[in-house]
């Protein structure tokens, strides 16, 4: 009998063990909240045009970035999100948008999406993009308790699959047209199957990328015009930059130039076209920059 009561304590010991995680796997993150903080606090006080604020998503805090239109009552608001492993005042495409569009009328709100581990697998990556959904509605909340009806989103590379994840199931919410920059589709996952979620997305679309872009950007450029035509998206539009890579770098002014144009003329009313000797809309092929 002693053999069997020693065996039954070691079961009990293990199963003491074991159900406390067993009961925190359902409500595992796969983002890392630590890592959020530490950029938040480096960045925090760096911030000399916007107000930070820490919005909710029912959770857990994060990190956001709102600079009212200079003139108020502002026409719309433009809420941005970054790429993979950035933050809400990236200097490449997030600053610029974020500073100078509400030079023009237009509030902008940037956030910080949920950050995966340093050296994490692209599966783990994708991961995290269910966990951007909370933050989004949690944004849109803020922007319609200003007032603000007309919101564009605006997204930066794997913010892209963020938005398309959370545009293809909406309701009615305020978001009025999607700006998405240098969109990579990944298809090996169905949160960043984007090619798959753009079928379901009806708003006006600016699908922006620059001719030295990912290589992934670029060989899609055909597929995502298709998509969009089976969701018979008549607002659709597609644009290649010339001299362009992922990060328009050296190019703010042109950035900010098609962004707000496209804006005003599709939300906000009108406004003059950017020069078109200098975009065109192509599928192209280009080379990665990274």
């Amino acid at each position: 009998m002693q053999p069997a009561r020693h065996i039954h304590s070691i079961l009990l010991i293990a199963l003491v063990i074991i159900t406390p995680l067993l009961d925190g796997a359902g409500t595992a993150r796969a983002s890392d909240l630590a890592r959020e903080q530490r950029i938040a606090e480096q960045i925090g006080g760096m911030i000399l045009d916007g107000e930070v604020l820490r919005l909710s998503d029912g959770s857990h805090s994060f990190l956001a970035i709102h600079t009212p239109a200079r003139k108020q009552p502002a026409r719309g608001a433009a809420l941005i999100l970054h790429g993979r492993g950035a933050n809400p005042d990236w200097v490449d495409v997030i600053h610029p948008l974020r500073t100078r569009l509400p030079e023009s009328g237009w509030d902008t709100l940037a956030i910080q999406l949920p950050l995966a581990a340093a050296g994490a697998s692209d599966r783990e990556w994708a991961a995290t993009v269910p966990e951007s959904l909370p933050r989004i509605e949690a944004a849109l909340a803020f922007l319609r308790d200003r007032g603000i009806d007309d919101i564009v989103i605006i997204s930066h590379s794997f913010g892209t699959h963020a938005a398309a994840n959370y545009l293809s199931r909406r309701s009615d919410d305020g978001v009025r047209a999607w700006v998405a920059i240098g969109m990579p589709p990944d298809a090996r996952y169905a949160e960043t199957d984007t090619l798959g979620l753009l079928g379901r997305i009806r708003i006006p679309v600016l699908d922006l990328f620059g001719e030295l872009d990912l290589e992934r950007t670029l060989l899609s450029a055909g597929a995502r015009r298709k998509a969009a035509e089976k969701a018979g998206n008549a607002a659709y539009r597609q644009r290649q930059v010339p001299g362009a890579d992922h990060f328009f770098s050296d190019l703010d002014d042109l950035l900010v130039s098609i962004v707000r144009g496209w804006m005003a003329r599709t939300v906000g009313g009108a406004a003059s076209q950017p020069p078109s000797s200098r975009v065109i809309s192509s599928g192209g092929t280009g080379r990665p920059n990274r």
